[in-house]
């Protein structure tokens, strides 16, 4: 192969390679925890400032397995032009080992929790990998921060 064939390659791959990831592809599964084989705890502590702090706990990967992260998302009320919706804060919690189990906490504002999923997020699905796809099992944290007492962890 000639130089300038090789070079021409190169561009081609390197340009491709971002292309191909950025068009992933992610779906919210709609199957419930139990469904997706999926063990997890999540609380609310509410401290009587404004403020939360939201706990997960992943026990068991389920049909997910492997995770490859665990998000706080925030929504926003915009709509992207072409559909679907914009989002106001998406960030990972950063899950750590505690024995068998892995735990994230977060600490927001309160509003910003109603609003708030987490997000446990794959590549695959019972094992099997798609093309350009990503996979999502969606916790919305509205109703445990509406339980939450003052000064009280709520599960």
């Amino acid at each position: 192969m000639s130089r300038t064939a090789r070079v021409l390659l190169g561009i081609v791959a390197a340009l491709a390679i971002p292309v191909s990831c950025t068009l992933a592809l992610g779906f919210r599964l709609g199957e419930s925890k139990e469904e997706l084989n999926l063990k997890y705890d999540v609380s609310v502590y509410d401290h009587d400032t404004g403020r939360v702090t939201v706990e997960f706990t992943l026990k068991d990967e389920g049909r997910l397995k492997p995770i490859e992260s665990v998000d706080l998302h925030i929504p926003s009320n915009e709509k992207h032009d072409g559909g679907g919706f914009k989002s106001d804060l998406t960030i990972s919690m950063a899950l750590r080992r505690d024995g068998r189990n892995q735990a994230g906490r977060i600490h927001l504002r309160k509003d910003w929790a109603e609003r708030a999923e987490i997000q446990i997020k794959t590549g695959q699905l019972d094992g099997k990998q798609e093309p350009l796809t990503w996979y999502y099992h969606a916790i919305p944290l509205k109703e445990l921060v509406a339980r939450a007492k003052v000064h009280e962890t709520v599960n």
